[in-house]
């Protein structure tokens, strides 16, 4: 382990989920799984009439309650810090962000207490500022993480509590983890942790942490079709296997509120185009164990393919493209696109 001197909030979330709704129990898993259970489930309904473009957070966006969260705007090369105190329906600039927009990430404890993460450029090093008044003010805390080159891809950052964060930082087909016990003065770095595949990576805890990725499927039969694996960490150092399932879908957005309670968005990459579903949102509630479908309606065609996935609880979560923010009140069955 090396001493050393990250924030998208995957989910910056604390509040006890309730229970999933419940998905259609009379329905059989789907077989083509391996070492979970896929149920299929509801369609999901996407509700955006009336669109129409506002000044929203589009990037690293983070609640801290039902009402309260942070985000990142870029405009003209320049980022800055949005609030919204109303669910996310209308936002309000708080600061003026000196850096790149690409290269922020934040991470909100509570509705005064953040970390702002910079990852390294071409004419600055990289950064973590932490704020006590909601983003109006901010501190350097830790300067030139050695770990976090300009090559390097920042994929997860959070602040457990307090003391506690983790940043996830993707170099090639492998990741490091960079972890604090002392809200982020110094930080020491892991082992590289072999990446499996491409995919997408979430964390509930220094240790804790899921990665979903995607690999060509190995049936001629099957050519255009993928294999979705599941990993699970539970020790801070290695992925163990959770199950596989094949689907025409690949791995975009992961989101989990709590050991038990997960989400995971699934898109069609640019080469299927054809096939009818483009999205799908799974749902668990047990751990990983067992996984229910959801389908978009195929008439939802988000501004960015890389569309984003954030729950507070069971029923509250958040989807985000580079124009719109959805919001669902019922585990993701029902999206409304909020507009003031």
């Amino acid at each position: 382990m090396i001493l050393i001197v990250f924030v998208l909030c995957a989910g910056c979330f604390h509040e006890k989920a309730s229970t999933l709704p419940a998905a259609n129990q009379t329905n059989k898993p789907d077989r083509q799984t391996s070492g979970l259970s896929v149920i299929p489930g509801v369609n999901i309904q996407v509700h955006d009439e009336n669109a129409h473009k506002q000044s929203v957070a589009t990037k690293a966006i983070t609640f801290v309650d039902e009402m309260q969260g942070y985000g990142i705007k870029s405009d003209n090369g320049k980022a800055s810090l949005m609030q919204t105190n109303d669910g996310g329906m209308t936002w309000k600039a708080q600061s003026g962000i000196a850096t790149s927009p690409a290269q922020n990430r934040l991470s909100f404890l509570d509705a005064q207490t953040g970390w702002l993460l910079t990852n390294e450029s071409k004419d600055r090093g990289s950064e973590l500022s932490l704020t006590a008044d909601g983003g109006q003010t901010w501190e350097v805390i830790a300067k030139d993480l050695p770990v976090l080159g300009e090559a390097k891809e920042i994929v997860f950052f959070r602040f457990f509590d307090r003391q506690n964060g983790l940043i996830a930082i993707r170099n090639g087909k492998d990741l490091v983890l960079l972890r604090t016990q002392d809200g982020g003065i110094t930080w020491l770095a892991s082992n590289r942790i072999a990446l499996p595949s491409e995919g997408v990576v979430t964390f509930l805890s220094s240790l804790e942490g899921w990665f979903i990725g995607s690999s060509s499927f190995p049936s001629p039969s099957e050519k255009n079709k993928a294999v979705v694996t599941f990993y699970h960490m539970t020790d801070g150092e290695s992925w163990e296997e959770a199950g596989k399932m094949s689907t025409p879908l690949l791995p975009t957005a992961l989101s989990f509120v709590d050991a038990g309670l997960g989400f995971v968005l699934l898109q069609l990459n640019q080469t299927n185009l054809a096939q009818e579903q483009v999205r799908q949102l799974l749902r668990t509630s047990d751990g990983g164990k067992t996984w229910s479908q959801h389908a978009f309606p195929a008439a939802f065609q988000p501004v960015d393919k890389s569309l984003q996935v954030s729950f507070l609880t069971s029923n509250s979560g958040w989807l985000w493209d580079a124009r719109n923010v959805w919001k669902t009140q019922d585990g993701g069955l029902n999206w409304q696109l909020l507009t003031p």
